[in-house]
């Protein structure tokens, strides 16, 4: 019996030497690696050329004249809807928008033109003849843009639909911003 202690007795000291060994040794740190700034980081206020409305973010690049709380992947502009981009130095861009004319606000409007204006120029108008969803892609002339600093959009329809209640709706926007 003395012997199957000794050897009960040894096995038990090698197993809390080895467990302390193990709680010894200190985890190995490395430095986080380096973050490259994106289109969204270079504004210093978190906006980017572009916005979809179902980005969580949507509300800093809104100026005004929407409806204050979107509806998933779209949001309803009504009659003077106002976005801001941060547009970096590259290229040559277009102003795209992805939008729609629902079939309930067309049958109160008609056909409506949608003036695009870029910090406080017209660049185009969007005629829209039928109920339906749009993409709108449009060049924008280089001297219109200011690069590495924040552009303003109107989207102004001519005409709008009031809701019970005043609310006056013009369409419905899914993403907006500037492509190359």
């Amino acid at each position: 019996m003395a012997g199957f202690r000794l050897h009960s007795i040894e096995l038990v000291a090698a197993l809390i030497a080895m467990s302390a060994a193990g709680c010894n040794r200190l985890p190995t740190v490395y430095a986080p690696p380096a973050q490259a700034a994106g289109f969204a980081d270079a504004s210093g206020v978190g906006l980017g050329p572009m916005v979809a409305m179902s980005d969580p973010r949507a509300d800093a690049y809104i100026v005004g004249g929407f409806r204050a709380v979107s509806e998933g992947s779209w949001r309803w502009a009504h009659d003077h809807p106002v976005l801001r981009f941060y547009l970096p130095d590259s290229g040559p861009l277009e102003f795209v928008m992805d939008l729609t004319l629902p079939e309930q606000t067309f049958a109160l409007t008609g056909p409506i033109a949608i003036g695009i204006a870029v910090n406080g120029r017209e660049v185009d108008r969007l005629r829209c003849g039928h109920a339906g969803s749009y993409s709108y892609h449009h060049p924008v002339a280089e001297e219109l843009l200011r690069r590495n600093a924040i552009n303003i959009v109107a989207a102004t329809p001519d005409k709008t639909a009031r809701r019970d209640g005043g609310e006056r709706l013009g369409f419905v926007l899914s993403r907006a911003g500037f492509a190359e």
